[in-house]
């Protein structure tokens, strides 16, 4: 009776692998046929993605090279306003010599 239960085991856990293989392989043709399908919209999906990311780097760029003018524009600004005292300063000292003489 022991060699029975012992084959009679051995039978189910044969028929159990016997099904796993059977359902596990029906579904790796169901999940290669739809990968098949699905690349093409993968694809449009990764390719929207590299785009959007080209557009923010583009757009950072560019609030970039605006920050940069401005900097620039201040700078020549205060340039300018920095040459305006020194002449300022030199003509005032001008008159102030020429007052001693």
């Amino acid at each position: 009776m022991g060699d029975e239960i012992l084959l009679a085991i051995l039978g189910i856990i044969g028929g159990l692998i016997t099904f796993l293989q059977k359902v596990l392989y029906n579904e790796i043709k169901n999940v290669a046929k739809t990968t098949k399908e699905d690349n093409a919209d993968v694809y449009q999906i990764v390719v929207k993605l590299i785009e959007r990311f080209n557009k923010s780097d583009e757009r950072r760029e560019d609030i970039a090279d605006s920050h940069a003018e401005s900097q620039d524009r201040r700078f020549e600004k205060t340039t300018q306003a920095i040459t305006s005292i020194d002449k300022e300063i030199s003509y005032l000292k001008g008159r102030e010599d020429g007052k001693r003489n």
